[in-house]
């Protein structure tokens, strides 16, 4: 009797690029990187409790506010 998996390999967006020799967009790179560098990586490691609450608070009004941005240039148009 043969053992089937139930695992499958699914590649992610930069080995998808990389493997197509595709350059990724560089906008969406820096957006990346520094959401990772300060909205993850900087409250747990140099701020504290409550610069971490702001930045947070930063952030998520910022994508609140690009949301609403876009949805109601969606609906205007």
């Amino acid at each position: 009797m043969t053992s089937r998996s139930t695992m499958y390999y699914v590649e992610t967006s930069a080995q998808r690029s990389q493997r197509l020799n595709i350059y990724p967009n560089p906008v969406a790179q820096f957006l990346r990187r520094t959401y990772w560098a300060y909205y993850v990586h900087l409250p747990f490691y140099g701020l504290t409790k409550l610069d971490a609450f702001w930045l947070h608070t930063f952030f998520l009004t910022l994508m609140s506010l690009g949301v609403f941005g876009v949805v109601k240039y969606c609906i205007l148009f």
